[in-house]
């Protein structure tokens, strides 16, 4: 999913989805936009959005503007339009108290690709019939306004001239008042702008009589779409509906973005939007608040007056925001055509009775399959996940027919319901059961899928049925109900009486078990700082939890590389390597959690390296034997932790505060005060090509290479008394940590080269985003700063979108580089530019990405 999508573009107005892939309805921060002319860059429109999906005003015709925003840009051109026409200039007024027959007149006059302008102010108007290539837009100062009187509704009838269904009511062909705005076998139609589209549903009685008939006539909805094609409304405000407020059947390809669907919580009937036997219907970020249901999909309903005949397929719902209906998305009861194919992704719901409803009965046949919810979040829904077989709709709802348990014989009246799946959901503060799912007994609901779901409960709750039908018991806090419905499972958690986890644990605790268990020494069991990664996160989540397996992970895998006599495989101390140190912090910790003597051994080895280890002038040790006069970030964390920590284990004062010194030094000497982050290397003797020959340092900033600088700060923090060396090591991370928080991508994650958001082809790298991640939410551990937050969010960020499924179908964590370095290497030279960091090879579940994903999710179980 691209950083910048064009959901929508017509001849004065156009929609994005930013970040949509990250985000759900509202955007984690506020991010800026500028919109220019594409040809001389002037600025048209600037501003920030809080939401995911947004769209701006204002725009010229067939005009070729560009988006920047968040650091991407997007380049687009406004529709041509073959005429403008403001209501105001065609008999409508501000004064008149029904406008519709001048503004339909003007309608009627249009050309094709015309577009219809309603500027500022409340503009009173009975009924208006859109037609094919039209553009009504509202200005977001404008108010198209349902007039009160019944009488100047005009009643569609049942069925046209040609027998098809016109008017609809609950999934049967009935007269029906016409809608505010009407639109029947029209295509190309298009509402757009910021204004607001106000039915009326308060105004005279039409509230009143909610299921009944006024001269043989159903309540109208807002807009209603009949057989129409490529329908776009984007940007307006919908709201005070006499019934439901969107309601499309037999239309194709309609999309619903930016919109406010509201309406008072008591009125009756006041669905959101209800698309009933319609085709690729797509809606995005939409906030509903309505009196029923938010969304309700439907396909007709088997009835003796003739129903709606025809499927409802390819319905995608993303990052919309559902708040106080009765169901955020509802599926029935009417879907006697069939339901297939509906995707609900990155949507959060708040207190709405149901998250997911599939309601149907005996009678109503049809199909409900193929159901995707993801990524969503609820908060205070009664019941997150229902299907009901045994809904008691309809004057015979509660018959015995409709209500047995007994098994009924399978005719094309039976409903089906199979192949749903919901995955990565949390659910807070829910009253009844986590789901509840109740099938026919002659037709249980097939393979549902439950992926990754945590549910906390609502301290308040009531007990209370968790479905609408006869003979269900009340449940309080309860976990998935099945009866007569096939359900697979996968870490569920259920969060009781007030416990606290974060809602992934169970999901990484298993993924870190088993990558540990199926670990291999990254090179062929020679000591490497690769494999210290490994001892780093297994020390962390031992110390974190207190659990075993991770303890027994450890000696595993260690004593594999040193052996009784604490020789240390493929370890060559005059190869001055301080990437080998990394893994002596795993012996110190051993040799003080077990009486094995050969952890010491090998450790006092790694501090004899060190005493006759290569320094530059300025103070810290040379990274390799081979990289003469050279400091690199990576060896700052490599060696400096383990100095001190064997200084502090084995009485070595001197050590903790030689690793300290070293550090600090370190630091001063990469530092880049223009960017305020630190370069990946310095070359004492300034002689490599890729030096500045004044400041010896590289040319660029890599992310994981402040990564390890970072990691070495919080972990001398920890292991440093109070004093000047402490308080300074405090301060260079307190200004790391402010940088880096302005250097967040749109979901909290770290570019690999993370200053050149403009580089192309940078990208969101998860080894620095674990390794920042893990220093944010330790410093804050420490009390030195606050900024767990900022460590939990990117912490977050790498679980929801930086995992991915490998060919085995196992969970690998991507996006994480092999390696960088400078200088030559295996017939490459390294240069060290910008544009060098982004040609090395990516490599999924790579240790070095690993270890620090781990250290960071035992910080955050450390914290709970």
């Amino acid at each position: 999913m691209t950083a910048i999508e064009l959901l929508a573009v017509s001849a004065r107005t156009v929609t994005f989805a930013v970040f949509s892939g990250e985000n759900k309805y509202f955007l984690k921060a506020p991010v800026s936009w500028r919109l220019a002319t594409e040809s001389t860059d002037e600025t048209v429109a600037e501003g920030v959005s809080e939401r995911t999906v947004f769209s701006i005003n204002g725009l010229e015709p067939h005009t070729a503007y560009r988006l920047a925003i968040g650091g991407e840009v997007f380049d687009f051109v406004t529709r041509t339009e073959s005429a403008f026409a403001d209501v105001s200039a065609h008999g409508a007024s501000l004064q008149s108290e029904n406008n519709a027959a001048a503004i339909q007149k003007t309608i009627d006059d249009l050309p094709e690709g015309a577009t219809l302008y309603f500027g500022p102010g409340v503009w009173k108007s009975g009924p208006l019939f859109l037609k094919s290539g039209l553009t009504l837009m509202l200005d977001p100062e404008a108010v198209l306004y349902g007039i009160a009187d019944r009488d100047q509704y005009p009643i569609l009838a049942a069925r046209d001239e040609k027998g098809r269904v016109l008017g609809t009511w609950e999934g049967v062909a009935e007269a029906c008042y016409a809608s505010l705005l009407t639109a029947i076998n029209a295509s190309n139609i298009a509402i757009v702008g910021g204004g607001v589209i106000d039915a009326g549903g308060d105004r005279g009685d039409w509230w009143s009589w909610h299921k009944e008939t006024r001269n043989g006539a159903r309540r109208p909805r807002s807009l209603f779409f009949n057989r129409c094609e490529n329908v776009t409304v984007t940007g307006v405000t919908v709201r005070n509906s006499p019934a439901w407020m969107v309601h499309p059947v037999f239309t194709r390809d309609m999309l619903v973005a930016d919109v406010k669907i509201e309406s008072d919580p008591e009125s009756p009937n006041t669905d959101g939007f209800d698309p009933e036997c319609c085709e690729n219907v797509r809606m995005r970020g939409i906030h509903f608040s309505v009196g029923d249901d938010c969304i309700a999909i439907k396909a007709g309903k088997r009835d003796p007056k003739g129903g709606l005949d025809g499927p409802t397929r390819n319905i995608r719902i993303e990052n919309c925001f559902m708040e106080r209906g009765h169901g955020g998305v509802v599926i029935g009861s009417e879907m006697s055509g069939t339901v297939s194919g509906v995707t609900v992704a990155r949507c959060e719901m708040r207190d709405t009775d149901r998250g997911l409803r599939v309601k149907t009965r005996r009678g109503r046949g049809g199909f409900v399959s193929r159901i995707l919810v993801e990524d969503c979040d609820m908060d205070n829904v009664v019941s997150p996940f229902v299907m009901n077989a045994f809904y008691f709709c309809d004057a015979d709802g509660k018959s015995d027919y409709v209500q047995s348990r007994d098994p009924h014989p399978v005719s094309e009246v039976t409903p089906r319901m199979s192949d749903i799946t919901f995955r990565r959901i949390v659910a807070r503060n829910v009253h009844t059961a986590a789901a509840a799912f109740y099938g026919l007994p002659e037709m249980p609901i097939e393979n549902v899928t439950i992926e990754d779901y945590t549910v906390s409960y609502a301290p308040d709750a009531e007990a209370q049925p968790p479905v609408m039908a006869c003979n269900i018991d009340p449940v309080r806090h309860g976990g998935i109900i099945a009866e007569n419905a096939a359900v697979t499972a996968s870490n569920v958690v259920f969060v009781r009486e007030g416990a606290e986890e974060p809602w992934y644990r169970q999901a990484l605790l298993r993924y870190c078990d088993e990558y540990a268990a199926d670990y291999r020494a990254y090179k062929g069991g020679a000591l490497c700082y690769e494999d210290g990664c490994l001892y780093r996160g297994l020390i962390a989540l031992y110390e974190a939890t207190g659990e075993a397996r991770w303890f027994d992970h450890l000696v595993r895998h260690v004593n594999a590389q040193v052996n009784e006599d604490g020789v240390m495989n493929g370890y060559v101390a005059e190869d001055f390597n301080i990437d080998n140190i990394l893994s002596g912090r795993a012996l110190v910790w051993l040799a003080r959690h077990s009486n094995d003597p050969r952890y010491r051994k090998a450790a006092d080895q790694l501090v004899a390296q060190l005493a006759d280890h290569p320094r530059v002038k300025e103070g810290p040790h040379w990274h390799k034997h081979r990289y003469p006069e050279q400091v690199w970030l990576d060896g700052l964390y490599m060696g400096l932790p383990f100095k001190a920590e064997y200084g502090l284990a084995f009485d070595r004062p001197d050590l903790v505060s030689e690793a300290a010194d070293e550090l600090l030094a370190g630091l001063e000497l990469t530092y880049d005060a223009d960017s305020r982050l630190y370069r990946h290397a310095y070359d004492s003797a300034k002689a490599q090509p890729w030096a500045d020959k004044d400041t010896g340092q590289s040319p660029a900033h890599w992310s994981r290479a402040i990564g390890w600088a970072a990691m070495a700060m919080v972990d001398l923090i920890e292991y440093l008394p109070e004093g000047d060396a402490r308080d300074a090591i405090i301060a260079r991370w307190a200004a790391l940590a402010e940088r880096l928080s302005a250097l967040r991508t749109a979901d909290g994650r770290w570019l690999q080269v993370p200053d050149r958001p403009d580089l192309g082809g940078n990208y969101a790298e998860s080894s620095a985003t674990a390794m920042f991640a893990y220093a944010y939410l330790k410093a804050s551990r420490l009390d030195v700063s606050d900024s767990a937050a900022i460590g939990r969010t990117a912490f977050e960020a790498l679980y929801r979108h930086a995992f991915e499924v490998d060919a085995e179908g196992r969970r690998v964590l991507g996006t994480i580089v092999c390696v960088a370095g400078l200088g030559g290497f295996n017939g490459q030279y390294r240069d060290g530019t910008p544009g060098y960091y982004l040609t090395e090879t990516i490599n999924p579940d790579d240790i070095k990405g690993v270890g620090p994903f781990m250290m960071g999710f035992a910080e955050l179980l450390a914290r709970q």
